[in-house]
């Protein structure tokens, strides 16, 4: 177990809803504090000094490129669960690994031998691969930030310096420790992912030794080594390791082995050798392999059969390792897509059900909408008018969840460190003495003049920016679709749209769609208001009427059309509001029962693999609605787990469902700085937050394509008429996929994954019109005649197989 200090006389005991319980490290960076989540899980939480970012604008800069981190798969890491501001100080909570730093056992019981050695080689390059894949580059990779928990190695605080770099208050970076840093770097070269096969190397020395390859005395002794002398690697007895990690060390950037080309060569497989051959890259099958094998134990020394170069081959199948959990009410996060499902708003930021201007009730998510119903439940129907007379419509970034199955890419990890060294510092090194002490500045000349700066001599260099970096193969990779699963296959964007065979005027209004057979979305509910009267009409099962419904509030039909969830308009017997799940062929519901007056459920959504469903709850305070929190409801037993939301810059858009179904998020507002928080669904512990993917946006449908890799807002800082539309990827990086010019106030949704629908005015009418991102109108869908209906109509298109 890491060392564990107390709290000091100026420690917060608080960091936003996490209670602080001990010191777990202190470095330059700031102090890590062993944490409690609100239902009592261990956590770490990394409190960054003030300084670091003076501004506003430079605290959501820091926390956004933190944010990116989340990309890297659950293997060999630490899973983040949240990261934010609090008191102007950023933060970064993560999954709390209870062992020691490999500095720290190395120094307590001596060096790493036989298969101990092994298995921590393999472990910590599966963490690499993933990292690289991801599309970062640790840069600080050293024996301080490699924790040994008993599930095998885990590689921590990997993104950070990419974090300070991009911190507008910080005129240099901390790139490396000097003992870990390479010949590039020195030379005022980018860190790319060949920097954390070097370090790596330096770090596989240093557990068979005790010390680095290239020393730990003078800075101006160690960088000469670095760039210029070969180190000794005798104590690496294992021939093929010694030869691996000598490859990693070489001068030459270009003439060592990707991360996944060393894992695949330490796991025993055959890689390509031939002049030329590109590295091969590391499958998702690989890193599983690399896992179990970082967690098998055995004797020092073990002997294992060996396969190609020198290494155990290891097999995995069913049951072959355990999965690998993340954090309070954690899972394993299948790479891959996510979709953010609705989030609400109104004229001027009300929340849902609240009188906006001009009397009217403002715009809300969900299909349908939700008419207030106010008074005490009497067994009766609850509907009754409320302020202007008609129910919300949809709004705001996330839509509602792409009805095909998508995986998200993969839960964001990273850590801060969480060993008994001091934070952001080397460890105590066997016959060394241990950094620390005030910062402070010194510089020293480098090989052929180069000039450093160096941050608490022998722990942080800090050199001028120079250039960017890139991961293992590049920029991060476009995640990919699951084609599987119960709730069917993602439509692929059509190569043309399909002309309109078709146009249905709606009953009850001046709405005329255009359909086509061929179309990968659906018109299958919609909801019209007259005065103070509200109208729900549903499309007929397997056709193509559409009958007015006197049931539900909501309604809203899963992916395969068999099935829909609706909101009733009548309680219970015993007085509680209810969501029933329709079986559209029968005509038939199973209801079940939500929440009591005064909370109230709106807005249901099935989740990606159709077994649940999310509703969001309000609170009636008076006459206005207040956020509450959300329910989930299994579909299968029919029981109801309610999650009240502590944070109060939460809920007053809708919840929604991420692509793996595995987290609902919805919108927080604190001032000018709007972020996407993401709960679990179980427990309502934090784990995810996205920062700075623009400002909400009317949407009717689904603001994530069908492949879960693109959310669409209003571009930050667009123009009063709001005439740029913004495409973001979905793990919020700082700069959006497109800026598609499209004046308009609201959407539809996407239509598949290259083109979207949004409504244009044309003269008194109103059309839903199919374009691509270069705001070109392809195809219209509809045309809504009567521009006052218009303002207090909503159209819930359904993803159709």
């Amino acid at each position: 177990m890491p060392d564990l200090a107390p709290l000091r006389p100026g420690d917060p005991e608080r960091v936003r809803e996490y209670r602080l319980t001990a010191r777990l490290g202190e470095g330059g960076q700031g102090t890590v504090y062993l944490g409690e989540s609100p239902d009592g899980a261990s956590v770490a939480v990394k409190l960054l000094r003030a300084d670091l970012a003076q501004d506003e604008e430079a605290l959501e800069r820091f926390v956004r490129e933190v944010s990116t981190t989340q990309r890297v798969s659950a293997f060999c890491t630490a899973a983040v669960l949240d990261t934010g501001v609090d008191q102007n100080r950023p933060y970064i909570v993560s999954e709390y690994i209870d062992g020691p730093t490999l500095d720290a056992v190395v120094a307590g019981e001596g060096p790493r031998t036989g298969s101990s050695l092994h298995r921590l080689a393999i472990g910590t390059v599966t963490a690499l691969v993933a990292i690289h894949q991801a599309g970062i580059v640790h840069r600080d990779f050293k024996p301080s930030n490699v924790l040994l928990a008993s599930d095998g190695p885990r590689v921590i605080d990997f993104g950070i310096a990419k974090a300070l770099d991009r911190t507008s208050t910080l005129t240099a970076m901390a790139i490396g420790t000097p003992a870990y840093m390479t010949p590039e770097q020195l030379a005022g070269e980018a860190a790319g992912s060949p920097a954390d096969m070097f370090a790596w190397g330096c770090t596989m020395v240093f557990a068979a030794t005790g010390q680095p390859p290239f020393g730990t005395d003078s800075l101006p002794a160690i960088f000469n080594r670095i760039m210029n002398v070969e180190p000794d690697l005798s104590a690496l007895t294992d021939p093929a390791l010694r030869e691996l990690v000598g490859q990693c060390l070489a001068k030459d950037a270009g003439r060592r082995p990707t991360a996944g080309e060393a894992l695949m060569r330490l796991l025993g497989h055959t890689v390509p050798t031939a002049p030329g051959t590109p590295p091969p890259a590391a499958p998702r099958g690989i890193l599983m392999e690399g896992v179990a094998a970082a967690q098998q134990t055995g004797p020092e020394g073990y002997a294992h059969q060996q396969g190609p170069g020198g290494y155990p081959p290891h097999q995995t199948g069913p049951g072959g390792f355990p999965p690998y959990q993340r954090g309070p009410g954690g899972f394993q996060q299948p790479q891959g897509p996510g979709g953010y499902p609705p989030h609400q708003t109104g004229p001027g930021g009300f929340p849902p059900h609240q009188t906006g201007p001009g009397g009217f009730p403002p715009h809300q998510t969900g299909p349908g909408g939700f008419q207030q119903p106010h008074g005490q439940p009497q067994g009766q129907a609850a509907f009754q008018q409320g302020p202007g007379g008609y129910p919300p419509h949809q709004t705001g970034p996330g839509g509602f969840p792409p009805q095909g199955q998508a995986t998200f890419p993969g839960q964001l990890y990273g850590g801060p460190s969480q060993g008994a060294s001091p934070y952001g510092m080397q460890g105590q090194q066997p016959g060394t003495s241990g950094g620390g002490g005030r910062v402070r500045r010194v510089w020293v000349a480098v090989a052929s003049g180069l000039v450093v700066a160096l941050i608490a001599v022998g722990v942080t260099l800090l050199i001028q920016r120079s250039g960017g970096e890139t991961g293992e193969d590049g920029p991060s990779p476009t995640p990919v679709a699951n084609s599987g699963g119960p709730s069917g296959t993602p439509t692929p964007a059509v190569a043309a749209i399909p002309e309109a065979e078709r146009q249905i005027k709606l009953p009850g209004s001046s709405i005329t769609i255009h359909e086509s057979d061929k179309d990968p979305i659906k018109l299958t509910s919609y909801t019209l208001t007259s005065g103070k009267n509200f109208f729900l009409y549903a499309r007929e099962n397997g056709g193509n009427g559409f009958a007015k419904n006197d049931d539900y509030y909501d309604y809203t039909v899963d992916v395969s059309g068999a099935k829909a969830l609706g909101t009733d308009k009548k309680y219970s017997a015993d007085n509680y509001f209810q969501l029933s799940i329709i079986d559209r062929a029968a005509g038939s519901a199973d209801q079940v029962k939500i929440t009591k007056y005064p909370v109230y459920p709106t807005l249901p959504q099935w989740s990606p693999d159709g077994k649940k469903a999310l509703v969001t709850l309000y609170e009636l305070v008076g006459d206005k609605s207040n956020p509450y929190g959300f329910a989930v409801v299994d579909v299968a037993t029919k029981k109801a787990k309610v999650i009240k939301v502590k944070e109060k810059d939460a809920g007053t858009w809708s919840y929604f469902w991420r692509g793996d179904g595995r987290a609902v998020g919805t919108w927080a507002l604190a001032g000018k700085t709007q972020r996407i928080r993401f709960y679990d669904p179980q427990s309502g512990v934090v784990l995810q937050t996205l920062l700075d993917v623009g400002t909400p946006l009317t949407v009717e449908g689904d603001d994530i394509n069908p492949s879960g890799t693109l959310l669409m807002t209003h571009c930050k800082g667009a123009s009063e008429q709001d005439k740029e539309i913004c495409v973001w990827s979905t793990t919020a990086d700082a700069e959006p996929e497109a800026r598609v010019p499209f004046d308009t106030k609201r959407l539809v949704g996407w239509y598949d994954d290259q083109h979207i629908v949004a409504w244009q005015q044309k003269g008194s009418t109103h059309e839903a019109v199919v374009i691509d991102f270069k705001g070109q109108v392809k195809r219209v869908l509809a045309v809504s005649t009567n521009a006052k209906e218009y303002e207090q109509q909503f159209m819930r298109y359904t993803r159709v197989k």
